[in-house]
C-alpha cells in the first residue's frame, strides 16, 4: 500500500498557495539515496495559470 502525504507549494509570481500529493518514501535505503542525490521536482499549476516546479 502507497502512503500518500499533501503538501503546500506557494506561487512564486501571485503567492497562492497549491495543494499536491507527495508520495510518501518507504524505508528502502536505496531509493531514498538517490532520492536525496538526485532530487525529484514536480510542475505545480495554481489557479490563476502559473507554472513553477516544486522539490519534493
Amino acid at each position: 500500500m502507497q502512503v500518500t502525504a499533501i503538501r503546500e507549494a506557494e506561487c512564486p509570481q501571485c503567492g497562492k498557495r497549491t495543494s499536491i500529493p507527495v508520495p510518501v518514501r518507504s524505508d528502502d535505503h536505496t531509493s531514498a539515496r538517490l532520492g536525496t542525490r538526485f532530487g525529484e521536482q514536480r510542475t505545480v499549476t495554481c489557479s490563476n495559470g502559473h507554472s513553477y516546479w516544486v522539490a519534493l
